[in-house]
Protein backbone atom coordinates (compact mmCIF):
# COMPACT_ATOMS: atom_id res chain seq x y z
CA UNK A 1 0.00 0.00 0.00
CA UNK A 2 2.88 2.36 0.74
CA UNK A 3 4.14 1.92 -2.81
CA UNK A 4 0.77 2.94 -4.19
CA UNK A 5 0.66 5.97 -1.93
CA UNK A 6 4.11 7.10 -2.98
CA UNK A 7 3.22 6.81 -6.63
CA UNK A 8 0.30 9.22 -6.08
CA UNK A 9 1.77 11.47 -3.43
CA UNK A 10 1.36 14.58 -5.60
CA UNK A 11 -2.43 14.20 -5.45
CA UNK A 12 -3.70 13.30 -1.97
CA UNK A 13 -7.40 13.09 -2.78
CA UNK A 14 -7.16 9.89 -4.90
CA UNK A 15 -5.11 8.39 -2.06
CA UNK A 16 -7.89 9.13 0.40
CA UNK A 17 -10.57 7.74 -1.90
CA UNK A 18 -8.48 4.60 -2.44
CA UNK A 19 -8.04 4.06 1.32
CA UNK A 20 -11.71 4.58 2.13
CA UNK A 21 -12.82 2.35 -0.73
CA UNK A 22 -10.40 -0.36 0.35
CA UNK A 23 -11.57 -0.39 3.96
CA UNK A 24 -15.25 -0.37 3.03
CA UNK A 25 -14.77 -3.06 0.39
CA UNK A 26 -13.18 -5.38 2.93
CA UNK A 27 -16.05 -4.71 5.31
CA UNK A 28 -18.59 -5.59 2.63
CA UNK A 29 -17.15 -9.00 1.78
CA UNK A 30 -18.32 -10.90 4.82
CA UNK A 31 -21.80 -9.35 5.02
CA UNK A 32 -22.48 -10.60 1.50
CA UNK A 33 -21.46 -14.11 2.53
CA UNK A 34 -23.51 -13.81 5.69
CA UNK A 35 -26.53 -12.76 3.62
CA UNK A 36 -26.08 -15.79 1.39
CA UNK A 37 -26.04 -18.03 4.45
CA UNK A 38 -29.16 -16.32 5.80
CA UNK A 39 -30.96 -16.78 2.48
CA UNK A 40 -30.01 -20.45 2.46
CA UNK A 41 -31.42 -20.84 5.96
CA UNK A 42 -34.60 -19.01 4.97
CA UNK A 43 -35.19 -21.48 2.14
CA UNK A 44 -35.25 -24.30 4.69
CA UNK A 45 -37.91 -22.47 6.72
CA UNK A 46 -40.85 -21.19 4.64
CA UNK A 47 -43.01 -20.20 7.63
CA UNK A 48 -44.76 -16.82 7.17
CA UNK A 49 -43.25 -13.71 8.78
CA UNK A 50 -46.48 -13.04 10.69
CA UNK A 51 -46.14 -16.30 12.63
CA UNK A 52 -46.88 -15.85 16.35
CA UNK A 53 -44.29 -16.01 19.11
CA UNK A 54 -45.92 -19.17 20.45
CA UNK A 55 -44.93 -21.10 17.30
CA UNK A 56 -41.44 -19.67 16.79
CA UNK A 57 -39.80 -18.21 19.89
CA UNK A 58 -37.50 -18.49 22.87
CA UNK A 59 -38.62 -20.38 25.95
CA UNK A 60 -38.23 -19.74 29.68
CA UNK A 61 -38.76 -22.80 31.91
CA UNK A 62 -39.48 -21.84 35.50
CA UNK A 63 -38.64 -23.96 38.55
CA UNK A 64 -42.37 -24.44 39.23
CA UNK A 65 -42.69 -26.17 35.84
CA UNK A 66 -44.29 -23.27 33.96
CA UNK A 67 -43.10 -22.51 30.43
CA UNK A 68 -43.27 -18.98 29.00
CA UNK A 69 -42.69 -18.39 25.30
CA UNK A 70 -41.60 -15.15 23.68
CA UNK A 71 -38.42 -13.29 22.74
CA UNK A 72 -35.66 -12.90 25.30
CA UNK A 73 -34.51 -9.25 25.13
CA UNK A 74 -31.63 -9.68 27.58
CA UNK A 75 -30.51 -11.24 30.85
CA UNK A 76 -28.72 -8.77 33.15
CA UNK A 77 -28.47 -7.93 36.86
CA UNK A 78 -30.22 -11.14 37.95
CA UNK A 79 -33.25 -10.39 35.75
CA UNK A 80 -34.52 -11.69 32.41
CA UNK A 81 -36.66 -9.46 30.20
CA UNK A 82 -39.04 -11.36 27.91
CA UNK A 83 -41.28 -9.92 25.19
CA UNK A 84 -44.48 -11.85 24.34
CA UNK A 85 -47.37 -11.38 21.93
CA UNK A 86 -49.96 -11.56 24.71
CA UNK A 87 -48.57 -9.32 27.47
CA UNK A 88 -46.32 -6.35 28.09
CA UNK A 89 -42.61 -7.22 28.51
CA UNK A 90 -42.17 -9.51 31.51
CA UNK A 91 -39.21 -9.25 33.91
CA UNK A 92 -38.34 -12.51 35.68
CA UNK A 93 -35.77 -13.16 38.39
CA UNK A 94 -33.13 -15.61 37.13
CA UNK A 95 -33.34 -17.44 40.46
CA UNK A 96 -36.92 -18.49 39.57
CA UNK A 97 -35.73 -19.95 36.24
CA UNK A 98 -34.76 -23.58 35.72
CA UNK A 99 -33.43 -23.08 32.18
CA UNK A 100 -34.00 -21.21 28.94
CA UNK A 101 -33.99 -22.08 25.26
CA UNK A 102 -33.14 -19.59 22.51
CA UNK A 103 -34.34 -19.91 18.95
CA UNK A 104 -31.24 -18.13 17.63
CA UNK A 105 -27.63 -17.76 18.74
CA UNK A 106 -26.94 -15.21 21.49
CA UNK A 107 -23.97 -13.53 23.19
CA UNK A 108 -23.31 -14.87 26.69
CA UNK A 109 -20.97 -12.83 28.90
CA UNK A 110 -19.59 -14.68 31.94
CA UNK A 111 -18.64 -13.00 35.20
CA UNK A 112 -14.93 -13.58 34.45
CA UNK A 113 -15.23 -11.47 31.29
CA UNK A 114 -15.28 -14.41 28.85
CA UNK A 115 -17.61 -14.15 25.84
CA UNK A 116 -19.46 -17.21 24.50
CA UNK A 117 -21.66 -17.38 21.42
CA UNK A 118 -24.29 -19.91 20.43
CA UNK A 119 -27.78 -21.24 21.07
CA UNK A 120 -28.95 -22.04 24.58
CA UNK A 121 -30.87 -25.27 25.10
CA UNK A 122 -31.59 -27.95 27.71
CA UNK A 123 -29.88 -31.36 27.64
CA UNK A 124 -31.34 -34.74 28.59
CA UNK A 125 -30.47 -34.13 32.26
CA UNK A 126 -32.47 -30.91 32.31
CA UNK A 127 -29.30 -28.79 32.49
CA UNK A 128 -28.96 -25.51 30.62
CA UNK A 129 -26.20 -25.71 27.99
CA UNK A 130 -24.80 -23.57 25.19
CA UNK A 131 -24.26 -25.02 21.71
CA UNK A 132 -21.17 -23.08 20.46
CA UNK A 133 -21.57 -21.23 17.18
CA UNK A 134 -18.12 -22.42 16.12
CA UNK A 135 -18.89 -26.08 16.87
CA UNK A 136 -17.49 -28.34 19.54
CA UNK A 137 -18.89 -29.75 22.77
CA UNK A 138 -21.83 -28.18 24.56
CA UNK A 139 -20.90 -25.89 27.45
CA UNK A 140 -22.87 -26.08 30.69
CA UNK A 141 -24.39 -22.79 31.87
CA UNK A 142 -25.32 -21.62 35.34
CA UNK A 143 -26.97 -18.28 36.12
CA UNK A 144 -24.58 -17.92 39.06
CA UNK A 145 -21.70 -17.41 36.59
CA UNK A 146 -23.54 -15.44 33.88
CA UNK A 147 -23.08 -11.68 33.78
CA UNK A 148 -25.42 -11.14 30.84
CA UNK A 149 -27.13 -12.63 27.78
CA UNK A 150 -27.79 -10.46 24.73
CA UNK A 151 -28.90 -10.64 21.12
CA UNK A 152 -26.11 -11.86 18.85
CA UNK A 153 -24.27 -9.08 17.05
CA UNK A 154 -23.84 -9.47 13.28
CA UNK A 155 -20.57 -10.96 12.02
CA UNK A 156 -19.73 -7.57 10.52
CA UNK A 157 -20.94 -4.24 11.86
CA UNK A 158 -20.49 -1.56 9.17
CA UNK A 159 -21.28 2.15 9.41
CA UNK A 160 -20.69 4.91 6.84
CA UNK A 161 -21.24 8.60 7.68
CA UNK A 162 -21.38 11.57 5.29
CA UNK A 163 -21.75 15.16 6.47
CA UNK A 164 -20.06 18.45 7.21
CA UNK A 165 -17.26 19.51 9.55
CA UNK A 166 -16.00 22.58 11.39
CA UNK A 167 -12.35 22.77 12.48
CA UNK A 168 -10.82 25.25 14.94
CA UNK A 169 -7.17 25.55 15.94
CA UNK A 170 -4.51 25.91 13.26
CA UNK A 171 -7.36 26.83 10.87
CA UNK A 172 -11.04 27.76 11.26
CA UNK A 173 -12.95 26.28 8.33
CA UNK A 174 -16.12 24.50 7.30
CA UNK A 175 -15.65 21.39 5.19
CA UNK A 176 -16.92 18.08 3.86
CA UNK A 177 -16.47 14.90 5.92
CA UNK A 178 -16.88 11.19 5.20
CA UNK A 179 -15.98 8.29 7.46
CA UNK A 180 -16.37 4.52 7.54
CA UNK A 181 -16.14 1.88 10.29
CA UNK A 182 -16.19 -1.90 9.96
CA UNK A 183 -15.91 -4.26 12.93
CA UNK A 184 -15.90 -8.03 13.10
CA UNK A 185 -16.12 -9.29 16.69
CA UNK A 186 -16.00 -12.96 17.71
CA UNK A 187 -15.26 -14.95 20.86
CA UNK A 188 -11.50 -15.04 20.34
CA UNK A 189 -10.65 -12.07 18.16
CA UNK A 190 -11.78 -8.72 16.77
CA UNK A 191 -10.95 -6.89 13.53
CA UNK A 192 -11.56 -3.15 13.20
CA UNK A 193 -11.20 -1.03 10.03
CA UNK A 194 -11.48 2.76 10.20
CA UNK A 195 -11.25 5.47 7.54
CA UNK A 196 -11.87 9.22 7.49
CA UNK A 197 -11.61 12.09 5.00
CA UNK A 198 -12.09 15.85 5.51
CA UNK A 199 -11.78 18.34 2.65
CA UNK A 200 -12.54 22.05 2.37
CA UNK A 201 -11.93 24.96 -0.01
CA UNK A 202 -12.48 28.67 0.53
CA UNK A 203 -12.35 31.29 -2.26
CA UNK A 204 -10.98 28.63 -4.57
CA UNK A 205 -8.10 27.75 -2.26
CA UNK A 206 -7.53 24.53 -0.37
CA UNK A 207 -7.89 25.15 3.37
CA UNK A 208 -8.29 21.60 4.72
CA UNK A 209 -7.06 18.31 3.33
CA UNK A 210 -6.63 15.37 5.69
CA UNK A 211 -7.44 11.68 5.68
CA UNK A 212 -6.56 8.67 7.78
CA UNK A 213 -7.03 4.92 7.95
CA UNK A 214 -6.54 2.20 10.58
CA UNK A 215 -6.54 -1.59 10.47
CA UNK A 216 -6.46 -3.18 13.95
CA UNK A 217 -6.55 -6.83 15.04
CA UNK A 218 -7.18 -7.91 18.64
CA UNK A 219 -6.61 -11.49 19.84
CA UNK A 220 -8.10 -12.45 23.22
CA UNK A 221 -5.67 -14.96 24.77
CA UNK A 222 -7.37 -14.54 28.18
CA UNK A 223 -11.00 -13.62 28.93
CA UNK A 224 -10.02 -10.04 29.80
CA UNK A 225 -6.61 -9.69 28.12
CA UNK A 226 -5.75 -9.35 24.45
CA UNK A 227 -2.89 -8.61 22.08
CA UNK A 228 -3.52 -5.70 19.70
CA UNK A 229 -1.71 -5.22 16.38
CA UNK A 230 -2.43 -2.10 14.34
CA UNK A 231 -1.36 -0.33 11.15
CA UNK A 232 -2.26 3.37 10.88
CA UNK A 233 -1.79 5.91 8.08
CA UNK A 234 -2.51 9.65 8.12
CA UNK A 235 -2.20 12.63 5.77
CA UNK A 236 -2.73 16.28 6.75
CA UNK A 237 -1.52 18.88 4.27
CA UNK A 238 -2.36 21.83 6.52
CA UNK A 239 -0.07 20.33 9.18
CA UNK A 240 2.75 19.84 6.62
CA UNK A 241 2.26 16.07 6.99
CA UNK A 242 2.54 14.26 3.67
CA UNK A 243 2.22 10.76 5.16
CA UNK A 244 2.59 9.17 8.58
CA UNK A 245 2.61 5.39 9.02
CA UNK A 246 2.56 3.64 12.39
CA UNK A 247 2.97 -0.08 13.04
CA UNK A 248 2.18 -0.88 16.67
CA UNK A 249 1.75 -3.72 19.11
CA UNK A 250 -0.06 -3.37 22.45
CA UNK A 251 -1.31 -5.36 25.39
CA UNK A 252 -4.95 -4.67 26.20
CA UNK A 253 -7.18 -5.27 29.19
CA UNK A 254 -10.98 -5.03 29.02
CA UNK A 255 -12.82 -4.14 32.19
CA UNK A 256 -16.19 -4.56 30.45
CA UNK A 257 -16.84 -6.31 27.14
CA UNK A 258 -20.53 -6.53 26.39
CA UNK A 259 -22.43 -5.92 23.15
CA UNK A 260 -23.71 -2.55 24.40
CA UNK A 261 -20.96 -1.58 26.86
CA UNK A 262 -17.19 -1.58 26.41
CA UNK A 263 -14.28 -0.21 28.43
CA UNK A 264 -10.69 -1.26 27.78
CA UNK A 265 -7.16 0.17 27.98
CA UNK A 266 -4.03 -0.58 25.91
CA UNK A 267 -0.30 -0.02 26.44
CA UNK A 268 2.43 -0.80 23.89
CA UNK A 269 4.97 0.58 21.41
CA UNK A 270 4.83 1.78 17.82
CA UNK A 271 7.31 2.28 14.98
CA UNK A 272 6.50 5.62 13.32
CA UNK A 273 7.64 7.06 9.98
CA UNK A 274 6.75 10.63 8.96
CA UNK A 275 7.15 12.34 5.59
CA UNK A 276 6.71 16.13 5.41
CA UNK A 277 6.27 18.68 2.63
CA UNK A 278 8.76 21.21 4.07
CA UNK A 279 10.33 19.69 7.19
CA UNK A 280 12.83 16.82 7.21
CA UNK A 281 11.39 13.30 7.18
CA UNK A 282 11.72 11.32 10.41
CA UNK A 283 11.45 7.78 11.83
CA UNK A 284 11.33 6.82 15.50
CA UNK A 285 9.85 4.48 18.11
CA UNK A 286 7.16 5.77 20.47
CA UNK A 287 5.23 4.53 23.48
CA UNK A 288 1.56 3.91 22.74
CA UNK A 289 -1.45 4.26 25.03
CA UNK A 290 -5.10 3.81 24.20
CA UNK A 291 -8.58 3.82 25.73
CA UNK A 292 -11.72 2.42 24.04
CA UNK A 293 -15.15 2.96 25.55
CA UNK A 294 -18.78 2.93 24.50
CA UNK A 295 -22.16 2.58 26.14
CA UNK A 296 -25.79 2.52 25.09
CA UNK A 297 -28.25 5.03 26.54
CA UNK A 298 -31.69 3.55 26.13
CA UNK A 299 -32.57 1.84 22.85
CA UNK A 300 -31.67 4.64 20.42
CA UNK A 301 -28.50 6.38 21.65
CA UNK A 302 -24.89 5.19 21.73
CA UNK A 303 -21.97 7.22 23.09
CA UNK A 304 -18.35 6.21 22.37
CA UNK A 305 -14.86 7.55 22.94
CA UNK A 306 -11.52 6.39 21.51
CA UNK A 307 -8.20 7.86 22.67
CA UNK A 308 -4.81 7.03 21.12
CA UNK A 309 -1.55 8.70 22.23
CA UNK A 310 2.04 8.25 21.02
CA UNK A 311 4.88 9.72 23.10
CA UNK A 312 8.62 9.82 22.36
CA UNK A 313 11.64 11.84 23.50
CA UNK A 314 10.12 11.92 26.96
CA UNK A 315 7.14 14.24 26.61
CA UNK A 316 8.72 16.52 23.97
CA UNK A 317 6.96 14.81 21.08
CA UNK A 318 3.31 13.91 21.49
CA UNK A 319 0.78 12.79 18.89
CA UNK A 320 -2.70 12.17 20.18
CA UNK A 321 -6.21 11.79 18.81
CA UNK A 322 -9.39 11.65 20.87
CA UNK A 323 -12.63 10.83 19.03
CA UNK A 324 -15.95 11.24 20.84
CA UNK A 325 -19.15 10.18 19.06
CA UNK A 326 -22.85 10.55 19.75
CA UNK A 327 -25.04 8.29 17.61
CA UNK A 328 -28.83 8.54 17.45
CA UNK A 329 -30.69 5.71 15.70
CA UNK A 330 -33.48 7.05 13.49
CA UNK A 331 -34.42 3.78 11.81
CA UNK A 332 -32.94 0.29 11.77
CA UNK A 333 -30.53 1.39 9.02
CA UNK A 334 -30.24 5.19 9.25
CA UNK A 335 -29.02 7.43 12.03
CA UNK A 336 -27.53 10.79 13.00
CA UNK A 337 -23.89 11.01 14.13
CA UNK A 338 -22.22 13.94 15.90
CA UNK A 339 -18.47 13.63 16.52
CA UNK A 340 -15.82 15.69 18.26
CA UNK A 341 -12.23 14.96 17.18
CA UNK A 342 -9.28 16.50 19.03
CA UNK A 343 -5.87 16.24 17.32
CA UNK A 344 -2.72 17.20 19.21
CA UNK A 345 0.60 17.21 17.39
CA UNK A 346 4.02 18.33 18.59
CA UNK A 347 7.01 17.34 16.48
CA UNK A 348 9.44 18.52 13.82
CA UNK A 349 6.80 19.86 11.44
CA UNK A 350 7.20 23.61 10.81
CA UNK A 351 3.51 24.09 11.72
CA UNK A 352 3.82 22.09 14.94
CA UNK A 353 2.01 23.73 17.86
CA UNK A 354 0.91 22.97 21.39
CA UNK A 355 -2.63 24.11 20.57
CA UNK A 356 -4.83 21.17 19.48
CA UNK A 357 -7.05 21.15 16.42
CA UNK A 358 -10.68 20.65 17.45
CA UNK A 359 -13.05 19.33 14.81
CA UNK A 360 -16.82 18.88 14.99
CA UNK A 361 -18.63 16.78 12.42
CA UNK A 362 -22.29 16.05 11.93
CA UNK A 363 -23.67 13.67 9.33
CA UNK A 364 -26.13 11.02 8.33
CA UNK A 365 -24.97 7.48 9.08
CA UNK A 366 -25.99 4.25 7.40
CA UNK A 367 -25.56 0.70 8.73
CA UNK A 368 -25.10 -2.17 6.30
Amino acid sequence: MQAILKANKSNPIPQAIFCIAAFLAIGLLDPVQAQSTTNSSDEKSTQPASQSAADHSDQVILKNGSVIKGTIVYVEKDSLLLETDSFDPVKISVWDIQSIKTDDAVDVVLDNGELWRGKISTNDKGEMVLEPDEGGKDRQLNFGFIDGIYHLRPAWDNVMTIGGSQTTGSSDVLGFSISGTSTRDSEKDRLTLLSQLTYAEASGQLVEDNWSGTAKYDYFFRPRMYLALAEEIKHDKMQDLKLRTVTSGSLGYNFVRKPETLFEVEVGIGAMTEQFYKSSDDSFVALRGGVNANTAIGDKITVSDVLVIYASDGTDRIQGVNTFKFDLELTHRWGLEIANIINHYSGPSFISTDDPDIKWTIGVSSKF
